[in-house]
């Protein structure tokens, strides 16, 4: 059994998406959709040890990690997956993204992925890049920040970044037919199976890789 493990919700239905997209259920046909026949959603690092703890790891053999950078950074959340790893004795210790390594003795693969843009960010980070549809009622929370700013009234950049992609989702590529049901039609989930984001985006091109090492042995799997 291969799985992956993601952390909310909204990553959860951009991975279903992505690997929709990728046809990776078409590269071995007898096997199940996509061959990655689990996804567990986390609310983030803190509870990825009890993630691991819950998980029975005998009936896994490759298991894939998938985390936001945010602002710690692609190497403090290897660092921080590998503390997990350790206190679980696990003897896996990562180096890098999308490098499987193995515990002989558990017999299990252990890779990660962590998503970001120039080293830090997250999923929003990505979704705002690959966007394809117009982005005008977005790009107008530019001056609606602007304002807030000029009124010291902040707001951070991470929930600046949700907010924009929920606009876009919401405003700028739901028809006004599929406003009028905006929770079930402009959600998060239904606009993760709408053509509106540029799944051939170069942005993606290391996340396709890890998922596509998790149907296959394209990438190290080192011991």
């Amino acid at each position: 059994m291969n799985k992956l493990i993601v952390e909310s919700k909204n990553d959860k239905y951009f991975v279903e998406a992505l690997i929709n997209a990728l046809n990776l259920n078409e590269l071995e046909v007898d096997e199940p959709l996509c061959n990655v026949d689990e996804y567990i959603c986390l609310d983030g690092i803190d509870n990825l040890k009890h993630k691991l703890k819950d998980l029975k790891l005998d009936n896994i053999d490759r298991l894939g990690i998938i985390l936001d950078a945010d602002e710690v950074g692609v190497l403090k959340r290897i660092e921080q997956i590998n503390k997990v790893l350790k206190e679980l004795n696990i003897n896996i210790e990562l180096e890098k993204i999308n490098e499987f390594r193995k515990d002989k003795n558990l017999d299990i693969s252990i890779a990660c992925h962590i998503l970001n843009i120039d080293g830090k960010g997250e999923l929003e980070n990505i979704l705002k890049q690959i966007a394809k549809n117009d982005t005008v009622f977005a790009d107008c929370l530019e001056s609606w920040k602007k304002c807030l700013e000029d009124n010291d009234k902040g707001m951070s950049q991470k929930d600046f970044l949700k907010f924009w992609v929920n606009n876009y989702i919401r405003f700028d590529t739901c028809t006004k037919e599929e406003q009028k049901q905006i929770g079930k039609k402009c959600s998060f989930q239904s606009a993760m199976q709408k053509d509106i984001w540029d799944f051939e985006h170069s942005v993606l091109d290391s996340l396709k890789k890890f998922l596509q090492s998790m149907k296959n042995n394209e990438i190290g799997n080192k011991q």
